[in-house]
């Protein structure tokens, strides 16, 4: 049969990616996301497919294996004979039933970007199971691979790709700051200057989340784009609420401030100690928290606040995968995971409540010792669509709000700082030594996260280190962020065999604060320099500003390909392309199954309104998933606009 943009297997897949839970009832509505073109849809799928449970959607049946045969239908009894003739034979042998389809689906008419060296330009695509089985000619596919029970896709002129993965991300707390206090500021959000935040998040703390959660928190401030330059402080906090914990989280995720009841809570005072991978901020002159925590310590407070019940906190995960699942996403990050984290993401896979493969980097300060506790999620494979990549943890902050440690000095101090304030290190090279050495003697993969040169010359020396003392095993270290790299440390990253994450999307976010007050002028215009790690054949892969809730591969494609200053940087649009496809399934190790359509690879697939390689500059973040489909199933798409499923 065929049929405009159709798929598989059970409509139930698609309420899982659409809807998010009913409790919570501030989580922006899948329908939020940009519209997706209209496309017609069969019959038999339903109208609607925004109804939302008050719990995780209920696990659907596993998926085919690849190559399975489908069931065959049912015999209908034999009709009764007709008067006068003879009665059938109870003895004869029964119509053999019709063999299984040679392939499930055949994708044809439309745009197919391969990303595959061997094959870059084809017509069509079958496959059986969960894998591609063949690519070529759409005469050539149809000829071979149809037969009765094959699905004709009809892409209509729409264009299919890789399915995308995220080399960087943090699945379940997206699903928390989702439904948190917004305080972005513009052009993202409205927020301009302290008064405005505090009257955001004690608006916030009235509403239903807040009680529900016990907690007020509010996600996404910028600390360098407030009227103050400053986040406020642990003073102010306590008078949104005394008795109950409030934290705002950065744009970054990586630095929160806390009033003195969540301090409280997490067990910090002036007696603790900066965790690994964290630092505790002081009132000047006193041992006395100020209530700002970066890094693990961040972390740590997170795990320590009153929780949700376990359904709850499963819910958040679901709304964390039904925002990547509607932007495309076949395979997502877990970085900074707790011992928390990984509990829950295992019950999710346990339950079958994962659509799409997610890959856990456990927070080296603070989880490092839970990982043998989870051997039943394999590094070198997924159990229930999870898997534990490795550690991570991080060695600075943003450039952006001068956190990030650099070799020379801020275009100008934050307020209170010496004219050669260049920013601070998290963590001493004896602890980062540690880190690297336990993470190699027991065989993690790394990623780290440093922005600034002098935080980035301390990763390549402790990397250098662990890999003199545990030679001959390729563990694919990651660096994100590396907004200020410089050439020779890219040379270093080259030799070391270490791959780049960056997310091009933070220059445009945040040029004004970068040329005004960060870097200069011509220190911003190398921001992440994507051109020059491409040059020397470094694994590069992109990812989402952390500050933007909605995970958007066509924008941050966009802002990779054009940049507002700083133009040589820029990458082509298919380098751009596989750097959220091909290269980072390269560095989650996992090119021969994923990351490009080829023969006997996941059929892991995003179908997009438009072929990015044909699209306008300007246009590239217009560019809408249109649906999303994993091993073969669709996981994201209906009858407003997606790939309808019809069995």
């Amino acid at each position: 049969m065929t049929c405009l943009l159709p798929l598989h297997r059970t409509s139930a897949a698609i309420l899982l990616a659409l809807v998010a839970p009913a409790s919570f009832a501030q989580t922006p509505a899948a329908g939020a996301a940009k519209p997706a073109a209209a496309v017609a849809a069969p019959k038999t799928v339903p109208a609607s497919t925004t109804a939302k449970p008050t719990v995780p959607a209920t696990p659907v049946a596993a998926a085919n294996p690849a190559g399975a045969a489908k069931p065959a239908p049912a015999t209908a009894p034999a009709p009764p004979a007709a008067a006068g003739s003879a009665p059938a034979d109870p003895t004869a042998t029964p119509p053999a039933p019709p063999p299984p389809p040679l392939s499930d689906i055949i994708f044809t008419n439309g745009d197919i970007i391969t990303l595959d060296d061997k094959h870059p330009a084809v017509q069509a695509i079958a496959i059986k199971g969960s894998k591609i089985i063949a690519v070529g000619t759409s005469k050539a596919i149809l000829a071979r691979w149809k037969s009765e029970g094959t699905e004709v896709v009809d892409l209509a002129g729409k264009t299919l790709v890789p399915g995308f993965i995220d080399a960087w991300g943090e699945l379940s707390r997206l699903g928390l700051y989702s439904v948190a206090a917004q305080l972005q500021s513009p052009p993202a959000g409205r927020i301009t200057d302290s008064t405005v935040l505090l009257r955001e998040l004690r608006d916030w703390a009235k509403g239903d989340m807040a009680k529900r959660l016990g907690w007020v928190i509010g996600f996404g401030y910028d600390e360098s784009r407030l009227r103050e330059l400053r986040a406020p402080s642990r003073n102010e906090l306590d008078n949104i609420s005394s008795d109950r914990p409030v934290i705002i989280v950065d744009r970054t995720g990586t630095r929160l401030v806390a009033n003195s009841r969540a301090l409280t809570l997490a067990g910090i005072d002036r007696n603790s100690i900066d965790p690994p991978g964290g630092r505790i901020g002081r009132w000047p002159g006193s041992k006395e928290p100020d209530g700002s925590l970066e890094g693990a310590a961040a972390t740590a407070l997170l795990g320590a606040l009153p929780q949700l019940g376990k359904d709850e906190r499963q819910a958040l995960i679901q709304q964390g995968q039904t925002l990547y699942l509607r932007n495309g996403y076949t395979t997502a990050v877990e970085a900074r995971a707790t011992a928390d984290d990984l509990a829950l993401y295992t019950q999710a896979a346990d339950a079958g409540a994962l659509k799409l493969d997610v890959s856990v980097y456990a927070e080296a300060g603070s989880a490092a010792a839970a990982l043998k506790a989870h051997k039943q999620i394999g590094a070198k494979y997924y159990k229930g669509h999870l898997r534990l990549a490795g550690v991570s943890f991080t060695l600075d902050g943003t450039a952006e709000d001068r956190s990030a440690w650099l070799t020379q000095p801020y275009q100008l101090p934050p307020p209170g700082k010496p004219t050669r304030y260049a920013g601070y290190p998290l963590l001493g090279e004896d602890t980062v030594d540690t880190l690297f050495n336990s993470a190699y003697a027991n065989g993690w993969q790394v990623a780290v996260q440093a922005n600034g040169d002098a935080a980035i010359d301390q990763f390549i020396k402790g990397l250098k280190n662990a890999t003199e003392k545990h030679p001959g095993k390729d563990r694919r270290p990651l660096l994100v962020g590396a907004a200020t790299i410089r050439d020779d440390q890219l040379d270093a990253l080259k030799t070391l065999g270490v791959s780049v994450s960056l997310a091009p999307q933070r220059l445009g976010l945040s040029l004004d604060t970068l040329t005004r007050d960060a870097l200069g002028a011509e220190r911003s215009a190398r921001f992440s320099p994507a051109a020059a790690a491409l040059g020397r054949g470094l694994p590069l892969t992109l990812h989402n500003d952390a500050a933007l809730i909605e995970p958007a591969p066509l924008e941050v494609l966009a802002a990779a390909v054009k940049r507002p200053v700083g133009t040589d940087q820029q990458v082509p649009a298919v380098e751009a392309l596989k750097a959220i496809t091909l290269n980072a399934a390269r560095q989650l190790g996992e090119e021969k199954i994923k990351g490009s359509i080829a023969v006997g690879k996941l059929a892991d697939l995003t179908v997009l309104s438009t072929n990015p390689l044909k699209t306008p500059t300007d246009k590239l973040g217009d560019i809408r998933v249109i649906g999303t489909v994993k091993e073969g199933a669709t996981v994201f798409g209906g009858a407003d606009g997606g790939v309808p499923i019809t069995r």
